[in-house]
């Protein structure tokens, strides 16, 4: 008799919305009842699958390694109650494989012997992920619309407490560490320097650090405003906010120009990160002590200029910049993707597009109802006219109305024509960066190699002289690679000879039994 693991999960928002652990449960019984499947472990939990960091599934990762070679199934209804990220749930299956255990979403059953069917598993993975994306793009267009309109919805900065209106709308309110906030500005206004001020307010009970303390007297939200950060093409704005400042805006701007008065005397010269010889600092980490790398030129006995990656900590590793950045250009070079991953990735930007002309369609027919709906509005005026059944005053202000509402709809479907010839431009971009990684790095300036540096490594990486480090690559390009390693197409699903990923990535030559 096979013997299987089953989990049940829901997130928090995901119960709210009926979703039941119960229901998953008797679901996954009867499946094994049917199947004659033994059920030797069962777990519950209410977490979001975001990623693999999750109480619950880390105790099934114990069992599971813990019984290895003796569990055939992982069992799930369906692939969103797996994981909701696409890239890490490949790296998982491959390590439930290497431990002889086939993960399967009884709703959505996968034939893993069948090695187009890794396609339709992309598929089922990626679009629970492109959900919980879309779900946090309208959570921060949430938040960004409460700070235009003058509501902190966040945890309270010092000095304030998180409240209610009467309304049951976020507001913040003075809290008892309100005082202490009052007490910098004015000792900083009477010309006493911020170590002094930190030290006073840690004796009258508050701990404080020395970032922390810069920042609160940098931030307007203490007078009242509230800061609605740069996007897209809106500029960053000041708004007035609803709640109550616990000092006043006087004080606050003479603070400001204390600040910046102290910041002139120092006569410190500005450091400059943008260097077309050292495109890795600000990325760069020593592997010694995990600090920072900065980079430097040195002048040789004949007056030329060398460049060196090194860190200022340790003092234990140097590099030279012309050997790092030629062995981080052939790590791009080694970025090759097969024929299948590079379809997939297009059929996938292409449900994107879909999805989006859909949605930008269904603005436009509504738009162009609207603007039929003007368009007669104004006819019919000039019959009401013309019939004497309106005075020429009446007229004029309502025809001035709809002519102002025929514009702005006009202008509306304008944009969205915009909108649809620049996401596919885009698209044909997104596509064709396949196959240019080390082209477009070698060819761009130190502002777009730095960029592209940031897309693909998200987090930092290190030179161990030989082979650079990182605990992360790009999500999505991670994606796309690790379907060439499910399709047999990579040696071992190496990346790059110069290149080694972090723990979760599954060692080399270990190849699971049913993937």
């Amino acid at each position: 008799m096979k013997k299987a693991i089953i989990m049940c999960r829901v997130s928090t928002d995901e119960q709210a919305k009926g979703y039941s652990l119960d229901v998953q449960h008797e679901q996954l019984v009867k499946y094994c009842q049917r199947n004659n499947i033994e059920i030797v472990k069962k777990y519950r939990e209410d977490h979001s699958a975001k990623n693999f960091d999750r109480p619950e599934f880390k105790k099934l990762m114990q069992y599971a390694k813990k019984h290895k070679n003796q569990i055939d199934y992982l069992l799930v209804t369906s692939w969103d109650r797996f994981s909701r990220n696409t890239t890490d749930s490949f790296v998982m299956l491959r390590m439930f494989g290497a431990l002889s255990i086939e993960v399967q979403a009884i709703e959505q059953p996968i034939d893993f012997n069948v090695p187009e069917s890794k396609a339709l598993l992309a598929m089922n993975l990626v679009f629970p992920e492109i959900d919980n994306e879309r779900r946090s793009i309208k959570i921060r267009s949430g938040i960004r619309g409460s700070l235009k309109a003058g509501r902190w919805c966040r945890k309270a900065p010092v000095g304030y407490k998180n409240s209610r209106d009467n309304q049951n709308k976020p507001l913040l309110v003075p809290s008892d560490k309100a005082k202490y906030i009052q007490y910098a500005f004015d000792e900083m206004i009477s010309d006493k320097c911020q170590a002094e001020i930190r030290s006073d307010i840690q004796k009258m009970g508050l701990k404080i650090s020395r970032n922390n303390l810069s920042n609160i007297l940098r931030n307007p939200v203490y007078f009242g405003k509230i800061v609605v950060p740069t996007k897209d093409d809106e500029p960053q704005t000041l708004v007035e906010g609803v709640h109550e400042g616990i000092i006043t805006e006087d004080t606050f701007y003479k603070v400001q120009e204390i600040l910046k008065n102290r910041v002139k005397s120092r006569n410190r010269s500005q450091y400059n990160r943008q260097r077309e010889e050292l495109p890795l600092r600000g990325k760069l980490h020593c592997s010694r002590c995990k600090s920072k790398m900065t980079g430097s030129a040195s002048r040789s006995q004949n007056g030329k200029r060398f460049f060196y990656y090194h860190c200022n900590s340790c003092r234990k590793e140097r590099y030279n910049a012309i050997k790092l950045n030629d062995v981080f250009t052939s790590i791009l070079s080694d970025f090759k993707f097969t024929k299948q991953s590079k379809l997939l990735y297009k059929e996938v930007l292409k449900s994107l597009a879909l999805s989006d002309d859909k949605g930008q369609e269904n603005k436009k027919q509504l738009l162009k109802e609207k603007l039929q709906q003007v368009v007669k509005r104004l006819e019919s005026l000039q019959d009401l006219l013309v019939d004497g059944k309106i005075d020429h005053d009446a007229y004029d202000s309502a025809y001035s109305r709809y002519s102002s509402q025929k514009q702005e709809i006009k202008e509306q479907l304008e944009n969205l024509n915009r909108h649809n010839s620049s996401f596919k431009q885009d698209f044909e971009k997104a596509y064709k960066v396949l196959d240019e990684f080390d082209t477009i790095y070698i060819n761009t300036d130190i502002h777009g190699k730095q960029r592209l540096i940031g897309s693909i490594f998200p987090e930092n990486i290190e030179f161990d002289g030989k082979k650079c480090r990182t605990t992360r690559i790009n999500d999505v390009l991670r994606y796309i690679l690790q379907i060439d390693k499910e399709l047999g197409q990579k040696n071992k699903g190496q990346i790059s000879k110069k290149l080694s990923l972090s723990h979760l990535v599954v060692p080399l030559g270990l190849e699971p039994r049913t993937l």
